[in-house]
C-alpha cells in the first residue's frame, strides 16, 4: 500500500506540472520555466525516495505561513485564531529572512517539490518570498495571498521569477467575499487579476468553500467568467470549524461528493488547473498530513501536521530540517492516516484533536 500510494501521488504531481505545462499557450512566457520544472520532479521524486530507504520521511509538499500579520480580518480565518493561540503559548517570533531561507533551501535540498507560501498575508514579506524563488529555481511557490498588497513592482517580479504563482482568495463573488473580507475586497482582487492577466502571469483563486457558497463556487457560469478573466488555477478548500461554534459552516459527505464531481466536468471543459483540499485523499488511503504528503512549518518554524490542525513536537528554527521531520509525533499521526477518513467537518485530523493531545501528552490513547 506504500509503495502504491507513493507511485500514485508521484505521478500525480508529474501529471499537475505537465497539465500546467499544456496550458502554457495561455501564459507565453511559461513555456521553458514549466517544462524545466516538469523535468526536474523526477529526479525529486528520486531524492524523497532514496531519503525513505534511509528512514527519512521527506514530504512532495510543504506549506510554509511565513507570517501571521496580515491587512484585513476575514471572519473565521484559521490564521487569526491561531494568533491568538500562539500568543497564549508564548510561541518564539516568526523567522527572521536568514533563518527562512535556510529552511527553504534544505527543503528543496531534500527533494520537496511544492512549497505552498501562506500566512497571514505572505506578502507583507515580498522581498523574502522573491529571494527564495530565485535561490530555489526547480520549486513550485504558490502564493496564498488576499491580493490587496500586489502593486507594481510585485507584479514584474512575479514576471521574472516564474516559478511563483499568485493564488487570490474570494468567497464567490461580492456578496460573498466582501460579507467575509470587507467592504471592496472583491473589486480590489478582480482589479488584481486584470493586471496579472495583462501581465501575462499564470495565476490561481482559492476559495473557502462553505455551505453557503458551494453553489456559487461549482456554478459553471462563475467558472467560466472566472477562466475568461485569465485564472489557470483554481483551489477548493474546505472550511474547517477551528472557531468554536461554526461546524454549521462546513459542507456534508454528499456536498463535497457533488463538488468533486463538478470539478471533473470542470477539468474536462476548461483549460485551467483544479484542486481541491481535503478532497480526495482517500484514494491516496488516508490522511496527506504529518508528512505523509505534505507537513506544515509555522511562523515560527515548528514543523506541524496541518494549517487547520497544528500539532507538532519539533521545530526547524535551532536545528536543521532534516532532523525537524524526524518528529515523533509526525510519526505516530502518519502510522495511522488510514484512521483518519475525511468527514463532513473539513480537516479529519482536527475532528481527532483529542487523540492527537494524548500523544502530545505522552500518554497515547487508541484513536
Amino acid at each position: 500500500m506504500q509503495d502504491r500510494y507513493i507511485s500514485l501521488m508521484d505521478g500525480d504531481i508529474l501529471n499537475l506540472v505537465r497539465r500546467a505545462s499544456a496550458l502554457t499557450w495561455r501564459y507565453p512566457l511559461y513555456f521553458a520555466s514549466f517544462l524545466r520544472i516538469a523535468a526536474f520532479q523526477k529526479k525529486a521524486a528520486e531524492i524523497r525516495s532514496a531519503h525513505r530507504e534511509s528512514g527519512l520521511t521527506v514530504p512532495a509538499f510543504m506549506i510554509v505561513s511565513m507570517t501571521r500579520r496580515c491587512n484585513l480580518r476575514c471572519r473565521g480565518c484559521y490564521s487569526h485564531i491561531a494568533t491568538g493561540s500562539e500568543k497564549a503559548a508564548g510561541r518564539l517570533p516568526e523567522l527572521d529572512s536568514a533563518n527562512l531561507g535556510r529552511v527553504i533551501a534544505e527543503g528543496a535540498e531534500l527533494g520537496v517539490s511544492f512549497m505552498l507560501l501562506a500566512g497571514g498575508e505572505p506578502l507583507v514579506r515580498a522581498d523574502d518570498i522573491f529571494g527564495m524563488a530565485q535561490r530555489n529555481p526547480n520549486v513550485i511557490f504558490p502564493v496564498f495571498t488576499n491580493g490587496t498588497l500586489l502593486d507594481d513592482r510585485m507584479i514584474k517580479k512575479f514576471q521574472k521569477y516564474r516559478n511563483l504563482i499568485p493564488v487570490l482568495s474570494i468567497e464567490g463573488g461580492k456578496e460573498s467575499t466582501d460579507a467575509r473580507r470587507g467592504s471592496g475586497v472583491f473589486e480590489q482582487v478582480v482589479d488584481k487579476m486584470r493586471h496579472l492577466k495583462k501581465a501575462g502571469i499564470f495565476f490561481g483563486l482559492s476559495f473557502t468553500v462553505m455551505k453557503g457558497n458551494i453553489l456559487e463556487l461549482t456554478s459553471p457560469d462563475f467558472i467560466k467568467e472566472l477562466v475568461r478573466q485569465g485564472t489557470g488555477l483554481f483551489f477548493f478548500n474546505e472550511y474547517t470549524p477551528i472557531e468554536n461554534g461554526t461546524s454549521e459552516l462546513c459542507i456534508d459527505q454528499a456536498e463535497r461528493e457533488r463538488m468533486m464531481q463538478d470539478m471533473q466536468v470542470f477539468k474536462k471543459k476548461y483549460k485551467a488547473l483544479f484542486l481541491a483540499f481535503p478532497g480526495d485523499e482517500d484514494r491516496f488511503g488516508g490522511c496527506l498530513s504529518s508528512g505523509r504528503g505534505f507537513v506544515h512549518v509555522a511562523p515560527d518554524g515548528r514543523l506541524e501536521s496541518c494549517p487547520f490542525a497544528p500539532f507538532g513536537d519539533s521545530e526547524a528554527r535551532n536545528q536543521p530540517l532534516r532532523e525537524a521531520l524526524r518528529s515523533p509525533l509526525l510519526a505516530q499521526i502518519r502510522a495511522h492516516h488510514d484512521e483518519l477518513s475525511e468527514t463532513s467537518a473539513g480537516c479529519a485530523l482536527w475532528n481527532r484533536r483529542e487523540w492527537v493531545e494524548s500523544l502530545l501528552s505522552r500518554e497515547p490513547a487508541l484513536p
